[in-house]
């Protein structure tokens, strides 16, 4: 009968499809408890630094005074989001557009849709605003916008090649240093605290899910959640997160079917595209069914450094392929 459970071998498949749906999934429904700080125009730190202020950026794949960052990365671009008690996130209304309304440069606002010298574009992975053409490196360049707490990724974005970076919510002179601290390192090398990381380890059961029928079969799949942060109470609370998700249900996307109907919220750049959907219209438009969350146990809770606390939750996943 040949090979089955999948179609080609260029396929996401059930591992792929697991990773992108609890990324998804945690990311988004951290945002609607809450999961973000909004920076207003001129709002400064304890220390009197402006946290809407954004700096040159040093990342390498921009000329320079093309490309602004904030302190922040991972902004927020999804409009719609009201938790309880909070003002919404600070996004513009334009669906074409979607995020931020637009950029200050010398205190003269220049929205979203703007054309010519000032027309520029946001990535949201990165927190920066970048120009279609540089403009002088003494501007002064502000943005309101909303930036994640909570970060949420990939654990293969935690090896060597990224640095964890510390201290990131209280704004302080080292973001206007250009030769030197951690914010010379480019952002996309940056992780910033506190986070969630999530990988698929190797332990995975399989039973058929009735007789007669060996294509469709229920698959359980040990997923683990790395919870880092800067102090102990913060990483208790990551762990209390994740670990009281048992018997929750999310959606599985169908990764294969959204790159191939171009629906990706976000670009290669991480800029939305237009008319970008979020979670719950992916959910609605390319499930593959649910993932129940099973039995999680907290694997350890270590002090690994004097600035870096973490815990591990493994978590049994179960799907129908």
């Amino acid at each position: 009968m040949g090979l089955i459970g999948f179609n080609n071998v260029f396929s996401a498949n059930v591992n792929n499809n697991l990773l992108d749906s609890l990324i998804e999934f945690f990311d988004y429904e951290l945002l609607k408890k809450g999961n973000y700080f909004n920076s207003s125009l001129g709002e400064t730190s304890p220390r009197g630094y402006d946290y809407s202020k954004l700096k040159l950026s040093s990342s390498q794949h921009h000329d320079s005074g093309v490309a602004w960052e904030g302190f922040r990365s991972n902004w927020v671009w999804q409009s719609g989001l009201a938790p309880a008690g909070m003002t919404p996130p600070l996004v513009g209304t334009n669906n074409s557009i979607p995020g931020l309304s637009g950029v200050y440069v010398d205190s003269t606002f220049y929205p979203s849709t703007t054309t010519g010298a000032y027309k520029h574009k946001v990535d949201y992975f990165n927190g920066r605003v970048i120009f279609d053409n540089a403009i002088s490196a003494t501007s002064t360049v502000q943005a309101e916008f909303s930036y994640k707490y909570i970060n949420v990724l990939y654990a293969s974005n935690l090896p060597y090649i990224r640095e964890i970076q510390y201290r990131t919510m209280d704004k302080s002179s080292f973001f206007n240093d250009n030769d030197k601290g951690d914010y010379q390192i480019p952002a996309e090398m940056r992780i910033q605290l506190p986070a969630i990381a999530i990988e698929i380890v190797p332990n995975r059961t399989l039973r058929p899910m009735e007789l007669g029928n060996v294509a469709q079969k229920f698959i359980q799949t040990d997923v683990l959640f790395h919870c880092l942060a800067e102090d102990a109470m913060t990483r208790n609370k990551l762990v209390d997160i994740v670990s009281l998700q048992a018997d929750n249900t999310a959606t599985m996307l169908d990764s294969d079917e959204i790159a191939a109907s171009g629906a990706f919220p976000l670009d290669y750049q991480g800029i939305p595209v237009s008319g970008a959907l979020r979670y719950p219209d992916l959910c609605s438009q390319y499930s593959q069914g649910g993932i129940r969350l099973l039995n999680p146990r907290v694997q350890g809770m270590d002090m690994l450094n004097s600035n870096l606390y973490g815990g591990i939750v493994r978590i049994t996943t179960e799907v129908i392929k």
